[in-house]
């Protein structure tokens, strides 16, 4: 079980807002730590998300949890226009992780792999304090306060896990694209002969067809590959070998939808 009160020792940002506002996130936060004088706390690189999505903003949090220490990290997830005006959050996993951010579904796949121990609505209201810059004005203090140790009941309302906003993702659902192209898919680990051929559909549409492999660099130029992939025990990939962007090249993002069936061969 994990414990909310064990100190804090590293901070990540998950967020789409990259331009300068990040950096004034970022410095809020460095000058809030240095008053408090927390200066074995470290900040981790920024963990960037797709603008707008759950579906990409879920993927990330569930990947990083798996590459910080539980008990020592906290999430601070500021990730723009998710619903209307969805209710500003915080809490716990069962390993310990703590997490601040809003109740717009990205932290379902979260709690679904590592469990819920507490979840509070944030005591600061958007109708009292209704300054548009939320990653700075509430994630960034609320984010301090609970590595200051202040205990959550101070700072929120408990709520019932069923409270969270729940937005499953659907097998096959593209998750993530890199600066490859290359897409990860949600799905179970595949099972298919080296060198089998496969029919995908983009979208219910038939589109391409594709060779399994255990690893892309084994196919020719051109060619276009599914692959147990590097994240979250092999999440399937797909790209086209030395493409600048396969996923552009389908017209895929993250949210869309991928299947594979094998193609069987015909009988002369």
């Amino acid at each position: 079980m994990g414990d909310q009160n064990q100190p804090i020792r590293q901070v990540v940002i998950i967020t789409d807002c990259i331009d300068i506002a990040f950096n004034e996130m970022h410095q809020e936060l460095k000058n809030l730590i240095s008053e408090k004088r927390m200066r074995s706390l470290q900040i981790a690189p920024m963990a960037k998300v797709k603008n707008f999505s759950v579906t990409n903003s879920s993927f990330v949090i569930r990947l990083l949890a798996d590459s910080y220490p539980a008990k020592e990290t906290l999430f601070v997830v500021v990730v723009s226009g998710l619903g209307t005006n969805p209710s500003r959050i915080f809490g716990c996993t069962k390993q310990g992780l703590r997490f601040v951010g809003n109740n717009s579904g990205y932290f379902h796949w979260l709690i679904q792999d590592f469990g819920l121990q507490a979840i509070y609505k944030n005591n600061t209201c958007r109708r009292v304090n209704g300054k548009s810059f939320g990653g700075k004005y509430v994630q960034i203090p609320t984010a301090v306060k609970l590595i200051e140790g202040t205990p959550m009941d101070e700072l929120g309302q408990r709520m019932s896990p069923d409270f969270m906003e729940s937005l499953p993702i659907a097998d096959g659902t593209v998750v993530h694209v890199d600066n490859f192209g290359l897409m990860k898919i949600k799905a179970p680990p595949l099972n298919f002969q080296e060198g089998q051929r496969l029919h995908l559909s983009v979208n219910s549409s038939q589109d391409l067809v594709a060779i399994y492999s255990e690893k892309m660099k084994r196919q020719k130029d051109g060619e276009w590959v599914l692959f147990p992939g590097s994240s979250l025990d092999g999440l399937p990939e797909l790209g086209k070998v030395r493409s600048q962007n396969s996923a552009q090249e389908l017209g895929i993002t993250e949210g869309d939808l991928l299947r594979w069936t094998p193609v069987i061969p015909s009988r002369t």
